[in-house]
């Protein structure tokens, strides 16, 4: 995946409008942005898709400067966090190549590649005749006669290159038998994350490594905290890079799950609770507004004897809350 800037860029008011260090921070966000969408092309729990406050520092960027993006249209809010908009005239929005499109290039990339070690070989070949005739002497010219030197080879080059551009004589490598994807198991994804700890994991099935993995599966069972660990690791490997933490400082990793981890986790989104649809919600009035002179207001809830209208806009907000109780179980 490629973060191509537009040479339109440097005119366009936005980023005239910016501090320098400002827009430098935006294509830094930008740049972090797209690597973490090709990643999780591979594997969706690896990059949350969006940044939240960690992030920018670790970016090296200030609220201010963040806020001086949203204000300009750079960046906006997205899921408890922020991440960049793909403003035209200023880049072009990266984009994920499919499966089919990468087998694609890399059948392209392979058939160019054979061709043009086709073409050195037909060089070669070429450069070489004339040599292997003067060494043979008269056994060579009884057999191609008294054509000259200079004939021979163009003869040879048109030949060489005759069978380059009909790809005659050049194998095709015969692709390997298709594997099927095996499910991924919890000691996978285990040892796919002990390799990218920047740190010590210990030998298999000593103390230190059961415990880790032990670990990792609890918290794996989660799938949003299974996304928090990934953040976690990718944020630490990127503290270790930039020095902030030297090496001998670096935990074993079933100390830095048992204790660390949370602390590089970015805070636990608390999902929004669903909206309970009672008789004088606005959604209800909305349906209900329009047929309120069809129906008698006449009667006290407080009695125990409610208008007409009341029963109406309850049965309206049961209905509504049964349709949004169905969906859920649904999906």
């Amino acid at each position: 995946m490629w973060f191509i800037i537009d040479d339109q860029m440097a005119d366009d008011r936005r980023i005239r409008r910016l501090p320098l260090a400002t827009v430098g921070l935006w294509v830094k966000l930008c740049v972090i942005h797209s690597k973490g969408v090709s990643m999780q092309a591979k594997d969706p729990t690896a990059y949350p898709g969006h940044f939240d406050k960690l992030d920018l520092k670790d970016a090296g960027g200030t609220m201010k400067q963040l806020q001086q993006l949203i204000d300009s249209g750079l960046m906006e809010e997205h899921d408890g966090g922020w991440r960049p908009v793909y403003a035209e005239g200023i880049c072009r929005e990266p984009k994920t190549l499919t499966e089919e499109q990468r087998e694609a290039r890399r059948k392209a990339g392979s058939k160019g590649g054979r061709r043009k070690a086709a073409n050195q070989k037909a060089k070669q070949t070429s450069s070489d005749l004339p040599e292997n005739s003067q060494a043979n002497g008269e056994q060579d010219s009884s057999e191609m006669g008294s054509k000259p030197a200079s004939n021979l080879l163009e003869d040879s080059q048109a030949k060489t290159w005759h069978k380059t551009d009909t790809y005659t004589d050049i194998p095709s490598p015969t692709p390997p038998a298709s594997t099927s994807k095996q499910t991924d198991t919890p000691d996978a994804g285990f040892d796919r994350f002990a390799e990218a700890y920047p740190g010590s994991v210990g030998a298999k099935g000593r103390k230190t490594e059961v415990e880790a993995r032990a670990l990792y599966a609890a918290i794996a069972g989660n799938p949003v905290e299974l996304g928090r660990l990934q953040t976690a690791l990718r944020r630490y490997k990127r503290a270790v890079n930039d020095g902030q933490i030297r090496s001998g400082h670096i935990p074993r990793l079933n100390t830095w799950l048992r204790d660390q981890w949370e602390t590089w986790a970015p805070e636990p989104v608390t999902p929004t609770p669903r909206h309970k649809h009672t008789w004088n919600c606005e959604h209800v009035h909305r349906l209900m507004d329009p047929h309120e002179d069809e129906y008698d207001h006449t009667g006290s809830l407080r009695d125990g004897h409610p208008s007409e209208w009341w029963q109406a806009c309850q049965a309206c907000a049961d209905e509504l809350n049964n349709q949004e109780t169905s969906k859920e179980n649904k999906q």
